[in-house]
C-alpha cells in the first residue's frame, strides 16, 4: 500500500489499519485440506497444523477481550416532558474489544478444535485481560454434518476440518431485551404494543394505556405503537449485530498474524446450538418446548455454564426483571459501585435516575403475557441466536502459488510458519 504523505517512510505498513483492512480477504485454503473438483482441485502436501494456544488467545482478545472500561458518557438526566436521556439504558461499564447495544455484551464466543469445544466465559478481570476463562464443554471437536442445513453447501470442502478453529458467536437476545423494555415502558418514551397474532391484545399492558390513565401511548398518532413481532425482529436484529463485528476482528487479527480463514454463515443456527442432539450436540443449550402449541423450541441456554434470564433458569419472568434491575441499582449493581465507574467524580452515579416503579411493572406486565400466551420469551425471536461463525487456520502457500499470482498472499502470511512455527 501506498505511503500518506504524513508516514514516517520507515512505518511497516503490514503494522496498520489501513493495510489490514486492504489486504484482508477470506482465504480458505489450509494444511491439510483437499479441494475436491473443478478448476482449483488441489491436494495439500501438507499435515494439518492445529492453531497454537498463544495465537488462539491473539484471537479470542480481539474477539471478546476487556479494554478497560467504557466512558458511560450518556445524558442519563431527561428533560421534563420530552422522550430523552434514558442513560440508565447502559447495563455496565466494562468494555470490550466490540461494541455492544446497551454494553449488555450479551454475545459469548464459542470454538471448536481438535481438542474439543470450548466456551469462553470472561477475563480474569480488568488487572488481567488476556487471562481468560475457558470452560471445557466437549472432549472432542464439534461434528457437524456436512449437509444442508447443518452446513451450507459452498462451505463443506473446507469448515471444521482437522487443525481449524472455528470461532461460534453466540447471542442471548433475551437478556438485551428486557433491559430495552425497561426503557421504552418509562414514562419518558412511553410505547406501547399490541399482539396482532392475537387479537390486537395490549401484551399484558391494558393498565397503562393513556386512555385508561396510563403512561403508554396507546394512539395510533403517537408513532409509538410496535406490533408484538416488529417489535422481536427489530431487537433481535439490533442483538445479533455483534456477532459479525466479532467475526470481523477476528478476520482483521487473522490478517495481522498471516493466518488464514473467514467469516461464513453457521448453517442452521438452531441444529448448532443443539436443537435435535439425536442428529448431532451442537453446543448443548437448552431448549424450552413451548406446552401444547405449535410453536418453535427456544433455546435458552447452557445449564451451570451460560444460563439466560428466562425459565427454567428463573423462577418466573417477575424474577428476571427485577434481577436485571438489581444488577444495575442494587448494592453490588453497575451504579452502586463507585470504584467501577469511569468517572472522576465518585458521586456522578449517585444522578443516575433508577428505571421507574411503573416501568418495571409495565416490563413485568408484558413479558408475563408473552410466557403466558405463547410459552416462551421472547414469543417469535429466539433467546439465544447463532447467525456466522468464523474459521481460522494456517495456509497452505503452495495452493495460492499455484493458482494466484505472488501478491496474492502478503508478508504475514508468507512469514507466518518462520515467525511462528520454527522453533
Amino acid at each position: 500500500m501506498k505511503q500518506l504523505a504524513a508516514q514516517p517512510a520507515a512505518m511497516d505498513a503490514t503494522c496498520t489499519l489501513l493495510d489490514l483492512l486492504q489486504q484482508r480477504k477470506t482465504r480458505r485454503f489450509g494444511r491439510g485440506m483437499t479441494l475436491p473438483g473443478g478448476p482449483l482441485q488441489y491436494t495439500s502436501q501438507h499435515d494439518p497444523l492445529p492453531l497454537s494456544r498463544e495465537e488462539e488467545r491473539y484471537l479470542i482478545y480481539a474477539a471478546i477481550g476487556r479494554s478497560g472500561r467504557n466512558l458511560g458518557d450518556m445524558q442519563f438526566v431527561g428533560r421534563p416532558g420530552a422522550s430523552a436521556g434514558q442513560g440508565h439504558a447502559l447495563m455496565n461499564f466494562k468494555s470490550r474489544t466490540v461494541p455492544s447495544p446497551c454494553s449488555a455484551q450479551s454475545t459469548q464466543l464459542f470454538y471448536t478444535n481438535d481438542d474439543g469445544v470450548f466456551f469462553v466465559a470472561d477475563a480474569a478481570g480488568p488487572d488481567h485481560p488476556w487471562d481468560l476463562e475457558v470452560v471445557q464443554l466437549q472432549s472432542s471437536r464439534l461434528e457437524i454434518p456436512r449437509e444442508a442445513p447443518f452446513m451450507l453447501p459452498f462451505n463443506q470442502w473446507y469448515t471444521n476440518r482437522p487443525g481449524t478453529t472455528l470461532f461460534m458467536p453466540v447471542t442471548n437476545i433475551a437478556l438485551l431485551y428486557l433491559n430495552l423494555l425497561l426503557t421504552m415502558f418509562s414514562e419518558d418514551t412511553g410505547y406501547f404494543i399490541v399482539d396482532t397474532d392475537n387479537g390486537n391484545a395490549a401484551c399484558g399492558l391494558d393498565a397503562f394505556r393513556k386512555s385508561a390513565g396510563g403512561h403508554l401511548h396507546d394512539n395510533l398518532a403517537s408513532r409509538k405503537m410496535f406490533s408484538l413481532r416488529e417489535l422481536d425482529a427489530g431487537i433481535c436484529e439490533t442483538a445479533v449485530q455483534e456477532q459479525g463485528i466479532i467475526c470481523e476482528h477476528l478476520s482483521l487479527m487473522q490478517q495481522a498474524l498471516g493466518l488464514g480463514g473467514g467469516i461464513q454463515s453457521v448453517g442452521s443456527g438452531r441444529h448448532l446450538l443443539g436443537m435435535e442432539p439425536h442428529i448431532y450436540p451442537g453446543l448443548g443449550f437448552h431448549f424450552v418446548v413451548p406446552p401444547g402449541k405449535p410453536l418453535r423450541a427456544n433455546p435458552v441456554g447452557i445449564p451451570q455454564v451460560w444460563e439466560g434470564p428466562t425459565p427454567p433458569f428463573m423462577p418466573s419472568m417477575k424474577d428476571a426483571v427485577t434481577s436485571l434491575v438489581a444488577s444495575k441499582f442494587g448494592p453490588n449493581g453497575t451504579y452502586g459501585k463507585p470504584s467501577e465507574q469511569p468517572w472522576t467524580n465518585p458521586k456522578a452515579a449517585q444522578q443516575v435516575p433508577q428505571h421507574s416503579e411503573r416501568a418495571i411493572d409495565a416490563t413485568i406486565a408484558f413479558a408475563d403475557y408473552v410466557l403466558g400466551t405463547y410459552g416462551r420469551f421472547p414469543a417469535h425471536a429466539d433467546a439465544c441466536k447463532s447467525i456466522v461463525a468464523c474459521q481460522t487456520h494456517h495456509l497452505d502457500e503452495e495452493f495460492y502459488a499455484t493458482f494466484y499470482p505472488d501478491s496474492t498472499l502478503p508478508d504475514a502470511h508468507r512469514e507466518h510458519m518462520h515467525m511462528w512455527h520454527s522453533h
